[in-house]
């Protein structure tokens, strides 16, 4: 069993020490990658990776019980896709995990929607599948996080 190390000061939980192996040329890779995106040591850089990781794994596979939060990001044609009447109602019935939304036109033709949702993976999944059946939508995206 891992042993348990925190510091004496400051409140904290415990954290686990690992140790892993890797290829020269995968490590070499990760710190790389680790510097451009701003990551000073490698416990936070594979920390934010892990939590990706299972954010990824719960978003394909896992229960859909489980909760997360996240951001459905919609560019649509303000022409086809009516959003004062459509889009409200399919965010009307999905209260229960929507907490805000933001609208910003771009151009004539575009906009960008983003909808802050959080709660049941079950409940995102539908809503961002209702808002992408709708016309006018170019391209819908979720950015979804597990809550660990």
């Amino acid at each position: 069993m891992p042993r348990r190390h925190s510091h004496s000061h400051r409140k904290r939980d415990p954290v686990d020490r690992i140790s892993m192996s890797l290829s020269p040329d995968l490590l070499l890779e990760f710190d790389r990658s680790m510097k451009k995106a701003g990551f000073s040591d490698r416990s936070k850089a594979i920390q934010a990776a892990l939590h990706s990781f299972i954010a990824q794994y719960d978003w394909d596979k896992g229960e859909d019980t489980r909760n997360g939060a996240g951001a459905i990001m919609m560019l649509y044609d303000n022409h086809t896709f009516n959003h004062d009447s459509e889009s409200t109602h399919i965010q009307h019935h999905y209260s229960d995990v929507i907490s805000a939304s933001t609208h910003l036109h771009l151009d004539h033709d575009n906009c960008l929607e983003t909808v802050m949702v959080k709660g049941e993976i079950k409940r995102i999944k539908e809503l961002a599948k209702k808002l992408s059946e709708s016309r006018g939508i170019k391209s819908l995206k979720v950015h979804f996080v597990s809550i660990v």
